[in-house]
């Protein structure tokens, strides 16, 4: 497949491989973990299932399309890797049924019908930071507070604002393609430290009941070091497969816990565990992109242990006030820090956006109807 994404490549892409079946390889999966998860059987049959399960997945991603790069990558990366995770930790982890409690229900778990043990594990798969759970993962934003049609109202416009940012961006990259094509970007772009900041300011980054639902984002007040723009800024869908994995590493190894040697363990198993996810959304897009996305999460991880080692020294060598000592450090530590996390996003970027758009993935259409090219920009 061509290096620069085309429409004669996205035709050739979508008749590569047979169409994915949901309901055989997303459906079907879901269903049979959560029966297992309900069930409780010995360790012999969740392994075997287990494996069965994750081989599956596997199976699909690198054998089936949806027809499209972008949408191939985000089901492997999102779907199927988010599958093998989900098996590892509810079967080999963690007994959910015995271990996970609804803050709001008071009985356990195990002592609810097996229907009732169904419906909960199917919640506890779809229900991806544990909300409202006795296990609930750390750092999610406040929960909402109002009425249900407040909720629905401030929803729908977060919608509609995301939506028009994602709509002038794509219109953006598709009226500018030759800026992000490797052959042609040099044509347009200084060397230097000149051409460095001509690119970075291409690479712009898009991002029941009410309480049920609080905010999938953190505030960005708070991304003044890599550490929290992971972890508090950024969702934290898959943050309880890093935890349980992470703290099964430090256990593993006899890693005393709460020790600086832990935590940078469990950051490193943290950005693996990223890494392997959008790993296999380049598998589902070719077997020749595998591991294109690795350097990314690679880089990240030891960008924070810099980081920490850098406050942890600045700390001990008095720089640190009492303010930063107490947590939150000073209004101007903090501007350091947001000077910090923007350069290091600008360097970083291009290492994970660079190959997308090279692959067709961030060349496609996520949303089905562009307002900006059809009414704005009619010949985009």
């Amino acid at each position: 497949m061509s290096h620069i994404y085309s429409d004669a490549t996205a035709r050739e892409y979508a008749a590569r491989r047979p169409p994915l079946s949901i309901v055989t390889f997303m459906i079907l999966p879901d269903i049979t973990l959560a029966c297992i998860m309900a069930l409780r059987p010995p360790f012999a049959i969740r392994l075997g299932v287990s494996l069965l399960l994750i081989f599956a997945a596997i199976y699909a991603t690198a054998t089936y399309t949806l027809g499209a790069p972008v949408s191939d990558y985000s089901m492997g990366s999102v779907g199927f890797a988010n599958t093998v995770l989900n098996i590892t930790l509810f079967t080999w982890l963690a007994d959910p049924i015995k271990d996970f409690r609804y803050i709001k229900e008071p009985a356990p778990l195990t002592a609810k019908p097996f229907i009732k043990r169904l419906w909960y594990s199917i919640c506890i798969i779809q229900n991806r930071r544990l909300v409202g759970t006795n296990v609930q993962v750390a750092n999610v934003p406040p929960l909402s507070s109002g009425s249900r049609w407040r909720y629905l109202r401030r929803r729908v416009r977060q919608l509609l604002v995301g939506m028009a940012i994602l709509d002038v961006v794509e219109s953006w990259i598709h009226t500018h393609r030759d800026l992000y094509m490797p052959a042609t970007a040099p044509l347009h772009f200084s060397a230097g430290l000149r051409g460095f900041l001509e690119r970075s300011a291409c690479m712009v980054p898009c991002r029941g009941d009410p309480e049920c639902w609080p905010d999938l984002f953190g505030n960005l007040s708070d991304a003044y070091t890599l550490r929290n723009l992971w972890g508090k800024v950024w969702h934290q869908s898959f943050r309880r497969h890093f935890c349980y994995l992470g703290k099964a590493v430090v256990r593993v190894l006899h890693i005393p816990r709460g020790t600086w040697l832990s935590s940078q363990v469990q950051i490193h198993v943290a950005f693996l565990l990223s890494a392997f996810l959008h790993c296999m959304g380049d598998l589902m897009i070719g077997k020749e992109h595998l591991g294109r996305s690795l350097s990314f999460f690679i880089v990240n991880g030891m960008a924070i242990t810099f980081e920490d080692t850098v406050i942890a020294l600045a700390k001990r060598a008095g720089y640190a006030s009492a303010q930063a000592q107490a947590g939150r450090p000073s209004y101007a530590l903090r501007m350091l820090g947001y000077a910090w996390v923007l350069l290091w996003c600008m360097w970083s970027g291009p290492i994970y956006k660079d190959w997308l758009l090279e692959s067709g993935v961030h060349l496609g259409n996520f949303l089905p109807y562009s307002p900006v090219r059809s009414w704005i920009l009619p010949t985009a």
